[in-house]
């Protein structure tokens, strides 16, 4: 028994004694591990010879063996590891996370491969460059080659500092086209921001925005009938429940390239000239007939319009918006498939052919809408030169529940099928006063969708899109990055070494030195 022990120790330690430098030089570095190891292996190599003194004399058929299972082992790990210097040469990366967060969006992509002039990052920052930006920007520059960046120290680099105006103490970065041309132009991203793995890439992809961006587009948002508000009311709401506020909008079309103000029609009795678009955003008491002539005639001029309905509320602009081709129907679409304990939360996975949801419907991307009112085309009693289309459609199985309860049933007379729930329409314009070529509108049958903008990536890449068909930037019909929830695992150097050390070293000595035993045991018998 003691020499069937002896045979076994012995080949273990062969194989502990060879690998522990295996341990130092390529997986641990640890030299506690690589002392360990080679001292067990060399008491191992002990015990067998003490166990087998006897064969002692046939000891260099057992060392071939060993050693040419040792050699198998060495070679093997030789492939793997140049297997692995190839794949790092390549630079080849494969994204299998749950939210894809380490893939570049579409609407990245595009925008990076679009550049036509040299764009420099230079980094302002007094510490080491986190590893979330050097590896964000290393994905960049896979996609372009007119992307270089660098890092600054701003108390070594005053004039840059001047130059480009960042506050002390200011972690930025600035990014600048055509550097040192004579047309160069620059624009700032957050430096945290773009460690944040969340952020980061859409800070930079709307930072390039910015960058080719020429003039502005304002964005107005109408008050003074019941609308969401832009931003937080000073006082409390009534039974201290939530506020529903467009803050989180007004955020993503800044982030944009948007001004947004607001416009009490009421106050002003009319327009700006540079408005680029007007917004409607849940009214829920009537606009006065001046308000509505003021709209009529700014779409007269080749305005720009967006209006949110809310369930329940009537603001008196039905006249105006059948005037191109849109009705907004009274009732609320209801689809208990989806939810049977929320019938009026409803799915629209269907799309018309329009370049506001082509993006959408190429990603198969579903929109979510609570409440929601169904939009029909008219084709009758229009402007001249009016061209309508509903853009998002529900299922067939949806219906207009006109009387809205928590049991809803389809009854004779009710719409039912497919429903439109965002509709857009369009008139060329000959106005000698004109602002743009062509009136858009666009109508949504719920305001929620601007609330719960962040909460559902289909609605918000929809809205976005919308604000750029409507603002005449093409670039901004497109897939934007994601909402991310972040579920990595953060491994510092320890770890990393640790994990190293078991996957290729520990593990694979194990099933080695199990199938040695298995071996010499049987060989034994």
């Amino acid at each position: 028994m003691m020499k069937t022990l002896g045979k076994v120790a012995g080949g273990v330690g062969l194989l502990l004694t060879l690998t522990s430098f295996v341990t130092l030089f390529v997986t641990s570095g640890s030299y506690v591990a690589f002392g360990v190891k080679l001292g067990l292996g060399i008491a191992m190599l002990v015990l067998w010879s003490v166990t087998n003194s006897e064969k002692i004399a046939t000891w260099t058929r057992s060392v071939f063996f060993f050693s040419s299972s040792a050699a198998i082992g060495f070679v093997f790990i030789a492939l793997m590891v140049g297997a692995n210097f190839i794949v790092a040469r390549r630079n080849q990366t494969w994204d299998l996370t749950n939210k894809k967060l380490f893939s570049l969006s579409q609407q990245t992509r595009d925008t990076l491969k679009e550049l036509k002039e040299p764009v420099k990052i230079v980094i302002f920052t007094v510490t080491p460059l986190p590893d979330s930006i050097d590896d964000l920007f290393q994905r960049f520059t896979k996609e372009t080659d007119k992307l270089t960046w660098e890092v600054k120290d701003p108390r070594k680099a005053p004039d840059l500092v001047a130059k480009y105006k960042i506050r002390e103490q200011q972690f930025a970065a600035v990014l600048v086209r055509n550097p040192g041309a004579p047309t160069e132009s620059s624009t700032t991203a957050n430096l945290p921001k773009l460690a944040d793995a969340a952020e980061g890439e859409q800070e930079f992809t709307n930072a390039l925005i910015r960058l080719e961006k020429v003039g502005e587009q304002r964005v107005y948002f109408l008050e003074g009938h019941g609308e969401v508000p832009l931003d937080p009311e000073e006082r409390p709401m009534p039974q201290g429940g939530p506020q529903q506020v467009l803050t989180k909008v007004k955020a993503a079309f800044m982030n944009d390239g948007y001004v947004c103000e607001t416009l009490n029609l009421g106050k002003t009795n009319e327009i700006p000239r540079d408005a680029s678009v007007l917004i409607s955003a849940g009214a829920k008491s009537a606009y006065t007939e001046g308000e509505k002539r003021l709209i009529e005639q700014y779409l007269d001029e080749g305005g720009r319009f967006l209006y949110f309905a809310e369930a329940g509320y009537e603001p008196g602009l039905d006249a105006l918006l059948a005037k191109y081709g849109l009705q907004i129907d009274n009732g609320v679409i209801a689809d208990p498939r989806v939810d049977p304990e929320q019938p009026y939360f409803i799915v629209a996975p269907f799309f018309g052919d329009h370049p506001t949801v082509a993006a959408l419907k190429s990603s198969k991307l579903n929109l979510l809408f609570f409440s929601a009112r169904s939009i029909t085309v008219l084709r009758e009693g229009t402007l001249p030169g009016v061209t309508a289309l509903n853009t998002v459609l529900t299922t067939p199985e949806a219906w207009l529940e006109t009387k809205p309860d928590e049991d809803p049933k389809l009854d004779p007379g009710e719409k039912a099928g497919q429903l439109g729930v965002v509709a857009v329409s369009t008139r060329d314009v000959t106005s000698p006063t004109k602002r743009f070529d062509q009136a858009r509108v666009v109508a949504f049958g719920d305001v929620q969708v601007l609330i719960d903008l962040f909460s559902i990536e289909g609605n918000r890449n929809l809205v976005l899109n919308v604000m750029g068909w409507v603002s005449n930037q093409p670039k901004k019909l497109t897939i934007r990055p994601p909402d991310r929830d972040i579920s990595s695992l953060q491994v510092d150097a320890a770890m990393l070494s640790n994990i190293r050390l078991v996957v290729m070293d520990v593990l694979p000595m194990l099933l080695i030195g199990v199938g040695l035993t298995v071996w010499l045991t049987r060989r034994s018998r």
